[in-house]
């Protein structure tokens, strides 16, 4: 084994991001291995950071982006801009006169574009497809020995490589380090330069390399060393030399203009016909400080600072909610159920809180007498403890599992007659009538065809059951989960009917459909969790505990699980059976609230929705069911802020479903714990989903997904657009546009906190993932110390006054 030869592969892994499989698709930064480094210096081959100039001139020419936010933008990136200078005999800013020069300089950004090997891509990407698919018709030989072993032993009988080159692999080491040692020595690649060239190896097929390195973390059937195995031998037996790939430059405005060409542009549109040459050389002066090249952030950050300086305008500083509610509402921080919060709480007596959606029990679930189990928790955390669920009527569920069986095996069935070698026109000739009349109704009725599907297969969860947590968690673990669940949540007094509503998606034909389910779920709908924290707070010894530790649950409280269904706004209670006989009027007022603010919210949402009308909110829900509906719904489109804090901070205002909300109470987390675990673990995530977001938008085809629509899976490993080659690695054209056009905006998460300036600048200074993000732009946080306090942003540097909003000029 040659250990230093791994380590080296592991150094050229390191910035790679791993990429889960689409089944249980999770938000990730697809650049997080450069978050240590300033978000600048993250354009690599393939990516871009900014929009197009002509972008930022149109948001500039409707308001979006006013002088004021350039110059805001300005003193941030650029502080030796701080003075002021003569020109024409008028004293200006240096920002203003860099402002003027941002508007009239010439730039224009790369288009994102990836190594590219044709030949080889392709031949790789078929292999390790066949390697990987987890139900192909015909299983790959020799897996069991690996992926190099398998490739070796098939590789000397492919007809597809020359003869020569097929006796070479034969004679091949057997081993993948000694391949890979072998390979570039063959390759004369010299011993100084053997990381680097890896790490360019791995830059083609990022899609594969990145799913390869989750497989190596999670499964460990297949590694990057087995992988750069298979490829630099490949390229050795074939003399095909591996060349580093080069970042293509920016084309830069001295390639088009000269220095003193803008200079003397800006001077005379200042000071006119008595800008001389030492107007123009002062003014040079001021613009070598900010070249062309750095004008797209600039905008950028322009274009971000004034969507912070609303939101933050737009905030309240009211005093908290004294009186007791009747009905309390907790929700997952995705944006989505703002909306839904907004509507719900009209009532003064209605009261709404944002947590992660996993609602602090992470645990593997699995239904009742199931196969299978999901990992439904946050992808930062590993399962430790298993539920699962118990019916209360055994014989009937038992009857139900039974038929549910029957219609698997012939479900099974059918596909393999389907997908067969000779099979599928007998099959054809069979069957072709029933499904011909399924796919009309698919087709042309596809709600009516959903309500006749569900009244012949219906789900196990129409069967009454309780999730047992006794058996799973100890009473200690349970009290303490409940205990960080109500210190980060901030609740300070419990309703008689408290609701903690999971969420999931609906939607038919679609590959990404987890990306639309709960993040903090593992891509996974948050019922389980939901239900299994319900449970432990209606746990009489959990209460006890809490009551000791002085968190009072009243007697008359009781604690239910729903699930917030985004396509349809829908949120159902779960359990009902558990209801006790005083709770049932509380639970039917509930059940009207939530389809008086569904009403609302959908017709809310189809204002945005393409295709959608707010007068047919019945339609915005049939989404679900049309299997021809690229647009279910928008999932998180437009996220581009967090707020932890009190509900009072954000109750009735509008924020348009794009903050992540996070309830917390300063009051009820005096050592400032339960905020560290908020800033170190949803707010990382809400970064991973914004930034996921940004980049599938800037660059759609290299790390997005391009259109949904030629998009063909690879078992439940992820998508190809078409028929072969790379993984996609990001979110489809259709989470983030709509034609050649973007409705989501790209912007760097916000982050706003209302905690002691203090404890927030303690918990960023001790947590090197924190420091990264926060001193290096990746994203940007605002705090005050409560609402009498006026804001305050955070710079590496210390705390300095945030701008307020911002007024055109």
């Amino acid at each position: 084994m040659n250990l230093i030869l791994r380590a080296q592969v592991a150094t050229a892994a390191h910035a790679i991001v791993p990429s889960w499989p689409v089944e249980s698709f999770i938000a990730v930064n697809p650049l997080a291995g450069h978050e240590p480094r300033p978000f600048e210096t993250a354009a690599t081959p393939g990516v871009v950071l900014a929009r197009s100039r002509e972008a930022y001139l149109a948001d500039a020419d409707r308001g979006r982006i006013v002088d004021a936010d350039l110059e805001a933008a300005l003193a941030e990136r650029v502080p030796e801009l701080a003075g002021k200078l003569t020109v024409g005999g008028n004293s200006v800013s240096a920002v203003s006169v860099a402002v003027l020069d941002m508007k009239s300089a010439l730039w224009n950004s790369p288009g994102a574009t990836e190594p590219s090997a044709p030949w080889l891509d392709e031949y790789l990407a078929t292999w390790v497809s066949s390697y990987l698919n987890p139900d192909p018709l015909w299983p790959m030989p020799h897996k069991q020995q690996g992926f190099y072993q398998a490739w070796r032993a098939l590789a000397r009988r492919d007809p597809s490589l020359p003869r020569t080159a097929r006796r070479t692999v034969a004679e091949l080491p057997v081993e993948p380090d000694a391949a890979l040692a072998w390979a570039l020595v063959k390759l004369g690649v010299a011993a100084e330069a053997v990381t680097e060239t890896l790490r360019a190896e791995l830059q083609y097929l990022p899609g594969w390399v990145g799913h390869i390195k989750w497989r190596a973390e999670k499964i460990g059937d297949i590694d990057l060393l087995s992988y750069l195995s298979v490829r630099l031998t490949l390229q050795a037996v074939l003399d095909l030399t591996p060349l580093p790939s080069s970042r293509k430059p920016l084309i830069a405005e001295e390639a088009q203009t000269t220095l003193w060409h803008r200079a003397e542009h800006v001077a005379r549109s200042i000071g006119g016909s008595r800008a001389d040459r030492d107007d123009i050389a002062a003014v040079s002066r001021v613009l070598a400080t900010h070249p062309v090249p750095d004008h797209e952030l600039t905008w950028q950050k322009a274009y971000e600072l004034h969507y912070r300086a609303t939101l933050v305008a737009s905030l309240r500083d009211t005093d908290p909610f004294t009186p007791r509610p009747q009905l309390q509402l907790v929700m997952c921080i995705d944006p989505r159920s703002e909306g839904m919060r907004r509507h719900i709480e009209v009532p003064p007596d209605v009261e709404t809180f944002g947590f992660a959606g996993f609602f602090g029990v992470p645990v593997r679930f699995s239904r009742y007498r199931a196969r299978g189990a999901v990992n439904s928790l946050p992808a930062l955390l590993t399962a430790r403890h298993h539920l699962t669920e118990h019916p209360t009527d055994p014989a009937k569920a038992d009857d139900h599992i039974m038929r549910g069986r029957t219609r698997d095996a012939l479900r099974q069935a059918t596909h393999r007659a389907d997908s067969g070698a000779v099979t599928p026109f007998a099959f054809a000739e069979v069957s072709g009538w029933l499904y011909g009349a399924i796919s009309v109704l698919r087709t042309l009725t596809p709600t009516l065809q959903a309500r006749i599907h569900r009244f012949l297969t219906p789900s196990t969860a129409t069967l009454p059951s309780n999730v047992t947590i006794v058996d799973a968690f100890t009473l200690e673990e349970r009290a303490a989960m409940a205990e960080t669940a109500v210190r980060m949540m901030g609740i300070g007094q419990f309703a008689p009917l408290v609701v903690l509503a999971g969420h999931a998606s609906e939607s038919m034909n679609n590959l990404y459909q987890s990306a639309l389910d709960c993040g903090a779920c593992g891509g996974n709908p948050g019922a389980a969790n939901a239900r299994a924290s319900a449970a432990i707070f209606n746990d009489p010894g959990v209460r006890a505990l809490l009551a000791a530790r002085g968190i009072d649950i009243p007697s008359d409280s009781f604690f239910i699980a729903a699930e917030h269904n985004t396509v349809t706004d829908a949120v159902t209670l779960l359990d009902r059976h558990l209801v006790p006989q005083s709770h049932v009027h509380a639970a039917l007022t509930f059940d009207l609230a939530q389809r008086t603010a569904a009403g609302r919210l959908v017709k809310e949402r189809a204002h945005d929705l393409p295709g959608a009308s707010p007068h047919s909110p019945a339609r915005v829900q049939g989404r679900a069911h049309d299997w021809a509906e690229v647009y279910p719904e928008l999932g998180l489109a437009g996220n581009a802020a967090m707020i932890i804090g009190p509900r009072q901070m954000t109750r009735g205002v509008n924020l348009n479903r794009r903050v992540f909300l996070h309830s917390y109470q300063t009051e009820l987390d005096l050592d400032g714990a339960a905020l560290e675990t908020i800033m170190t673990a949803p707010l990382v995530v809400a970064q991973w989903i914004n930034h996921q977001y940004y980049f599938s938008a800037l660059n759609p085809v290299t790390l997005g997904a391009g259109t949904k629509t030629i998009h063909n899976a690879i078992g439940t490993i992820g998508v190809l657009a078409g028929h072969a080659g790379d993984l996609r690695r990001g979110l489809p054209w259709q989470s983030v546009g709509l034609g050649g056009q973007l409705f989501h905006e790209p912007m760097r998460l916000t982050v706003i906190i209302q905690a002691p300036l203090d404890s927030i600048g303690r918990i960023v200074s001790r947590n090197q993932v924190l420091r990264n993000l926060l001193d290096n732009d990746w994203i940007t946080l605002t705090a005050r110390n409560d609402p009498a306090a006026p804001w305050r942003r955070y710079t590496p540097y210390g705390w300095t006054a945030a701008p307020t909003a911002l007024k055109g000029t």
